[in-house]
């Protein structure tokens, strides 16, 4: 099944000769891959449960979330839908942070559990966090949430009786320059991880996720295609709470598809105000996530009727779910709402995201980069080259 053809209206081989033939399917092969990973879930279910069972009361330790890239926005958007379970505190610190200024961020006398992403699980940052930590913490728990159960973080990950491995299914780790499957996959793995009490209502959530996608895929793509058609060369992408950690992994889609030739920023809506605002010329487009929080959506709208009124040459986008008002822009895009309160927030999160994913993509067509790979001549790769891990200090 060309599974491109049914989730875009445009068969493989458009994408194939537009460079974008990888890309093109790991963004359309979500819906089936997320049913596939619900499936995985249910059976790691009593090693995820024996495994929190042995870490003890997560109340009394210290939980980071850390990984590069697009594996550290997963921690950051993960990691405030986790605080709101009452007495669990949740931080997410890249690896690159991690490894550059250890005693900031890792203390010997603090029990902590840490949670790493990473798609292909090789970076020298995703190992070499692991490694300092362990050679700082007294009382350490680790897991690994990655899409090559073969790589060096899972290897080292096996190797310890205070860790949990969690290998996303197959076909999550893109073989594409930019992570999409990867992203989504891990950031449900990890919720579905702090929330295995309602893992059947998650699971229904996912499920339905799956057909909403599926569902919306055509609408998806002719906005999408529409507005990669227009002239811009600024994105800034905008959201509440967890959404505004969503909105740093779509505009890094954007920079890194278009290689960098529309820039990206993101913000919080009332962060944007405070100076980040000025990006906003002739040439911007601001893609408004709108909250499925009834709070914290009306500081979305706010902003965006801020940003209305002051329109010039500017472009506007507005996403929000079926029950969200007040939502105006040169394009509105509704995504369905009907989730149970478990899943509602990330599987709406989830479908703004990928709706960036497909812009991006689209935009990288119309630019005639090859999307697969935007940077044919080596600048950025696709797992980071030339990074050096040094002893952790004091800890030889």
């Amino acid at each position: 099944m060309d599974e491109t053809l049914t989730f875009f209206g445009m068969d493989a081989s458009y994408f194939a000769e537009h460079d974008c033939k990888a890309t093109s399917a790991e963004i359309a092969q979500q819906p089936r891959i997320w049913i596939e990973l619900t499936k995985l879930l249910s059976e790691k279910k009593g090693e995820m449960a024996a495994f929190l069972d042995r870490v003890g009361d997560l109340r009394q330790r210290r939980i980071i979330f850390t990984g590069a890239g697009s594996s550290a926005f997963i921690g950051d958007a993960v990691a405030p839908l986790i605080a709101k379970t009452p007495g669990i505190a949740s931080e997410s610190i890249p690896t690159t942070e991690i490894v550059s200024a250890p005693q900031s961020f890792l203390f010997s006398d603090v029990p902590t559990l840490l949670v790493s992403f990473a798609r292909s699980g090789n970076s020298p940052e995703s190992v070499g966090a692991v490694e300092y930590a362990r050679a700082v913490i007294d009382d350490l728990y680790e897991v690994a949430i990655t899409c090559d159960g073969s790589a060096k973080l899972a290897q080292i990950t096996k190797d310890s009786d205070r860790s949990l491995l969690l290998v996303m299914p197959e076909g999550s780790n893109d073989e594409g320059f930019a992570m999409t499957s990867s992203v989504s996959c891990m950031m449900l793995t990890a919720f579905a991880l702090f929330n295995l009490d309602d893992l059947d209502a998650l699971s229904a959530d996912i499920e339905l996720l799956s057909k909403n996608l599926t569902a919306s895929s055509s609408a998806f793509t002719e906005v999408a295609k529409r507005l990669a058609d227009r002239d811009y060369d600024r994105v800034a992408y905008l959201g509440s709470g967890f959404l505004k950690h969503i909105a740093h992994e779509a505009e890094l889609k954007t920079m890194e598809l278009t290689n960098g030739i529309v820039n990206g920023s993101y913000e919080s809506a009332t962060g944007f105000r405070h100076g980040p605002k000025s990006v906003i010329k002739d040439k911007t487009m601001t893609v408004h996530f709108v909250s499925p929080d009834p709070f914290s959506a009306q500081y979305d709208r706010d902003l965006l009727s801020e940003v209305a009124r002051q329109q010039k040459n500017n472009m506007i986008v507005a996403i929000g779910n079926d029950d969200a008002a007040g939502l105006l822009g040169d394009e509105v895009i509704r995504v369905p709402a009907g989730y149970s309160a478990v899943g509602g927030d990330i599987c709406t999160g989830l479908m703004m995201l990928v709706f960036s994913q497909m812009l991006a993509m689209f935009k990288s067509i119309d630019l005639g980069i090859t999307t697969d790979n935007p940077s044919p001549s080596g600048e950025v790769n696709r797992v980071v080259e030339g990074v050096t891990v040094y002893d952790c200090p004091g800890h030889r």
